[in-house]
């Protein structure tokens, strides 16, 4: 059930990103834009494809970023900017990405027999590491859109340079700390 779940999750998440993008790409509707953007829709499938190939892991980086750039491109020239949707899609796409190293990296080791303790062992990285995306991913808009409301109440100056440095350094913290989630796991568990 693991195995088909970690196999199946890069491409729900590809699938949700090329019909997002395509919906946004037909509805372009400056004439000069129409077609450039569909054909860059349509390059980034055929690399998504020909990327399927054991060689291929450079040319899946080269189709994200053409299924990237054709969303956003979409996006600034004819349908307008939406802050959140925006920050929803590029969360997406690194969730797609994170998602396939994740099953790159364990459907090899939890397809294999194993003894029990090392099986929950296993488990319990995977778990760790779904959870540590997860967390990053509601933080990825969620800290951006409470910034903006915060800006925007007039709680926080938008303009000031030691708030910026302040959101950064707060947004530092929270990666840092995501990305010793593991090392603290392991030092309590020894």
């Amino acid at each position: 059930m693991i195995v088909q779940a970690l196999r199946a999750a890069p491409r729900i998440a590809l699938v949700a990103l090329v019909t997002w993008t395509g919906w946004d790409v037909a509805h372009v509707t400056t004439a000069r834009w129409d077609f450039l953007l569909q054909a860059f829709f349509v390059l980034a499938i055929v690399l998504f494809l020909v990327g399927q190939a054991r060689w291929g892991g450079p040319i899946r980086r080269l189709a994200v970023f053409v299924l990237a750039v054709t969303y956003f491109a979409a996006r600034f020239v004819d349908l307008g900017v939406d802050v959140v949707p925006a920050l929803a899609f590029l969360t997406l796409l690194i969730v797609y990405v994170e998602v396939g190293a994740l099953a790159d990296r364990f459907v090899p080791i939890v397809d294999r027999s194993m003894d029990v303790e090392t099986r929950r062992r296993v488990h319990a990285a995977l778990a760790r590491a779904v959870a540590r995306l997860a967390v990053a991913a509601a933080l990825a808009i969620l800290v951006p859109i409470l910034a903006a409301d915060l800006a925007l109440a007039g709680l926080v100056p938008a303009t000031s340079v030691a708030t910026a440095l302040l959101f950064a350094a707060g947004l530092l913290a929270i990666v840092i700390v995501l990305a010793l989630l593991p090392t603290i796991g392991r030092e309590r568990e020894a």
